[in-house]
């Protein structure tokens, strides 16, 4: 009895079933995608650093040399507000946190409509620049603020190892605010167009940010956000705001130009802003702010002979973000947005109908009944033979 030869797979027997294959694991990763890998693209990254330069031209503040002179002394100055925010320990797959650190610095002032350089002495100065008791510091005010965030919702993540603390004096330790809720230097991915929170690190406290619509700023569409921060007396005992941060000052009353009989007034600081961001959606990242502030000196309600009134302005002042930082925190929204486009978009695009198109032609080689009966391939040999 003669024994059959094994069957062999031909390369046309196996590319019906190799193509079902690969059309199925295409599929399989057209829908993992945005599900599993683009997620991770949608979170606060841990390599988040970034600085933004905001300037402020006719600029009204007090200059901190007139406080050893017999009157209270406003300049008139150009300012730059500069901030570096950078992720920082702890760290990790959920949570970061934020390092900000932002100054204030007088790039030029003018006394009497004359400019001068913010490093001469001034009056009220030691007439040497190099003397230890000269007032020529360009800096009116700095602050670090460290923040724990989660990294999908940008809200503050103060459980466990996350903190929140805010530095207003490098020789005071920082304050603790451990209820801080709201966003400040960047919101979450997919920002939803409703209104949000808005955490203010000046007053610390957390004030509604509003959704005001849409524009464009670089080119790119983006939704306007704004922020009203009220009259907050900083040296209210709730604040805590540290000692040397000059939220209190005692002068005589000629000092604040007050008449009267002689005697020595306290005043204290108070700040009120606004803020108006605009926040490229996608990715949640400020491209573009406005921010007014309005800081003075008052006395309290009541002051007997004080003007009920009476401000003397510590900072007055509108910083806009300058062109070179629009610019560069446009590309950071675009950098932030093209993983998620391609990894998002087009690869399951392109996956999803090449998995389609190799589903379909495996079923065909397969199953070649399912072609048209032109493409089938031959089912007899040659032609029948004739008698005779």
């Amino acid at each position: 009895m003669e024994q059959s030869a094994p069957h062999r797979w031909s390369t046309a027997d196996l590319a019906g079933p190799t193509l079902i294959f690969i059309g199925s694991f295409l599929v399989a990763v057209t829908i993992a995608l945005p599900t599993l890998l683009v997620g991770n693209f949608r979170e606060i990254p841990l390599s988040t650093d970034f600085t933004t330069v905001a300037t402020a031209e006719d600029a009204t503040i007090l200059d901190r040399c007139s406080l050893a002179t017999p009157a209270a002394r406003t300049l008139d100055a150009d300012l730059v507000r500069q901030q570096r925010v950078v992720a920082v320990q702890p760290s990790d797959e959920h949570r970061v946190t934020l390092q900000a650190g932002t100054s204030v610095q007088a790039e030029t002032l003018r006394i009497d409509d004359r400019a001068v350089e913010p490093e001469d002495p001034r009056p009220g100065s030691g007439a040497d620049a190099d003397s230890p008791d000269a007032c020529n510091d360009a800096t009116v005010n700095a602050v670090k603020d460290r923040v724990t965030l989660d990294r999908e919702t940008a809200e503050p993540q103060l459980s466990a190892r996350g903190a929140s603390e805010i530095q207003y004096d490098s020789n005071q330790a920082p304050v603790l605010v451990p209820d801080r809720r709201g966003f400040t230097y960047l919101l979450p991915f997919d920002t939803r167009l409703t209104d949000h929170e808005f955490f203010d690190v000046v007053t610390r406290t957390t004030v509604p940010l509003k959704y005001d619509g849409d524009t464009e700023v670089v080119g790119k569409d983006v939704a306007r956000f704004r922020a009203e921060v009220p009259e907050t007396d900083l040296a209210r005992a709730a604040l805590g705001r540290p000692v040397g941060t000059d939220v209190v000052i005692t002068r005589p009353a000629s000092w604040f130009g007050i008449d009267g009989p002689r005697r020595d007034l306290t005043a204290t600081l108070r700040h009120r802003s606004s803020w108006d961001l605009a926040v490229e959606p996608r990715t949640g990242t400020i491209v573009d702010a406005k921010i007014t502030v309005d800081e003075f000196y008052a006395f309290p309600d009541g002051t007997p002979g004080v003007p009920p009134d009476f401000r003397l302005p510590h900072l007055q002042a509108t910083f806009s973000y300058d062109d070179t930082t629009q610019s560069q925190m446009s590309r950071l929204a675009s950098d932030l947005a093209t993983p998620i486009t391609i990894w998002g978009r087009i690869v399951p695009i392109v996956t999803g109908v090449l998995g389609v198109a190799a589903l379909v032609v495996g079923a065909l080689l397969i199953n070649p009944a399912w072609m048209p009966a032109r493409f089938r391939r031959s089912g007899g040999g040659g032609t029948a033979g004739t008698d005779g």
